[in-house]
């Protein structure tokens, strides 16, 4: 645990059950913050990255759930935002070559690369900033090779009546997902993907 937390929940618990209860609120609220937030720095850097890559779209860009609940009430209460893009049937070869790409768009936009190939030793680059990472896959066993890209955020605890939102970039923007009830429906397209923007 870091100083700050621990001293944070030592105050907690110095002012009694009541007051922890409202600590953690407080904490969960604040969460919710700093969700958005992530959100809004996948959203400033994915299409740069994605364009590095040579590809034109994104396969997906979602706020989602943590946990195993159908119910948007209760899998709404601990989320991470994903997004992830990618192609099948990409050779060895031209998989590093978009690695390497992506690596120098992602240090130019001031993300800190990752040395090593990832627990299951498929990963060709990775990189954070701050407490987002991005990580570019290659898999090559059964099926045809994959090369993926993806960005994500950790898991939140959030408030009670927090709704999951989903970007207008993901595909299945605006359909008819009960998790993501404030989508605007007029905007679905039929889960094809959209132009990445300018």
């Amino acid at each position: 645990m870091s100083p700050r937390w621990h001293r944070a929940s030592m105050a907690c618990a110095g002012i009694g059950l009541l007051f922890l209860t409202g600590c953690g609120l407080q904490e969960r609220q604040e969460n919710e913050e700093r969700s958005a937030g992530y959100g809004r720095q996948i959203e400033e850097d994915l299409p740069s990255l994605v364009r590095a890559a040579g590809w034109d779209s994104i396969g997906a860009f979602a706020e989602n759930s943590c946990l195993g609940y159908a119910a948007p009430e209760k899998a709404s209460r601990e989320t991470h935002w994903t997004a992830a893009s990618g192609r099948v049937g990409v050779s060895e070869a031209d998989a590093g070559q978009m690695a390497e790409q992506v690596q120098r768009a992602a240090e130019a936009a001031g993300w800190t690369s990752k040395e090593g190939n990832g627990p299951h030793g498929d990963r060709l680059y990775g990189a954070s900033k701050g407490d987002i990472t991005l990580n570019v896959i290659y898999r090559s066993g059964a099926g045809e090779p994959a090369l993926s890209l993806s960005l994500n955020s950790p898991c939140l605890e959030m408030p009670a009546g927090h709704v999951m939102t989903r970007s207008g970039l993901d595909p299945m923007y605006g359909s008819s997902d009960p998790m993501y009830p404030e989508d605007d429906r007029s905007k679905f397209t039929n889960g094809e993907p959209k132009p990445l923007p300018e």
